[in-house]
């Protein structure tokens, strides 16, 4: 590719003059151009007007520049989700849910960690644990709400007991809305800045809520084969 010349003041001078109608075509340009004039000091009332102009300008463009990342990223999220329940639909076993929870969740929505507490006795799968009588969870919710916090290293011990934690984190805590027993689905990261309490969890609520349909319907299933087998 062949060096751009510099261009020198008296060139850009000439052109100005050779083409006085140029910002008739482009009439953004001016907004970008600082204009001053010698006025002893004070400010005309027209370079107040371009200043205000510009600078809203500016603060306009970092607002569109905000929204475009807001939306790429709620559409990268949705097409998460939408992954996410799809695969979970075609879950009909614990050992499946285990599989999809690890996958999707961890890979797909840039987690360390994941973890579905239930209270019922036997199961025990890298990422469903069931637990006889309290969930390590319930400690730290609030009115049944979720919940995005810092842990220490101790308390991601008890909320992910799968991997060792040698360092503090973050982590969100959705309570699952379940007929057959009580649950909560743990959501963590070795940053702790990742999960902040300010965090919207939308999202992530939607995805308990199917979550949760699908821990019944595996709970119906199992006690539908222990009622077959004692008949």
């Amino acid at each position: 590719m062949p060096e751009q010349a510099d261009v020198s003041e008296e060139q850009v001078v000439a052109f100005l003059k050779n083409n006085p109608d140029i910002f008739k075509g482009h009439p953004g340009l001016l907004a970008e151009l600082a204009l001053t004039h010698d006025s002893s000091g004070a400010i005309s009332l027209i370079e107040r007007q371009v200043q205000v102009l510009r600078e809203r300008n500016i603060l306009l463009r970092r607002q569109l520049n905000d929204l475009l990342r807001a939306a790429r990223s709620n559409d990268e999220l949705f097409a998460n989700v939408r992954t996410l329940t799809l695969a979970l639909l075609d879950v009909s076993a614990w050992p499946e849910l285990n599989e999809v929870l690890a996958t999707h969740l961890v890979v797909d929505f840039d987690a360390d960690f994941v973890c579905c507490h239930l209270l019922r006795e036997q199961l025990h799968l890298d990422h469903v644990l069931g637990h006889p009588e309290a969930l390590p969870t319930a400690v730290f919710i609030r009115n049944g709400q979720p919940r995005c916090l810092a842990m220490r290293s101790g308390e991601l011990q008890q909320v992910f007991p799968m991997q060792e934690h040698e360092q503090d984190g973050s982590a969100v805590l959705l309570p699952l809305a379940l007929r057959s027993c009580d649950g909560c689905l743990a959501i963590g990261s070795r940053d702790p800045q990742h999960f902040l309490p300010d965090m919207d969890t939308l999202f992530l609520g939607y995805i308990s809520d199917v979550i949760s349909r699908i821990i019944d319907q595996l709970s119906a299933a199992v006690v539908g084969e222990r009622r077959g087998r004692a008949a």
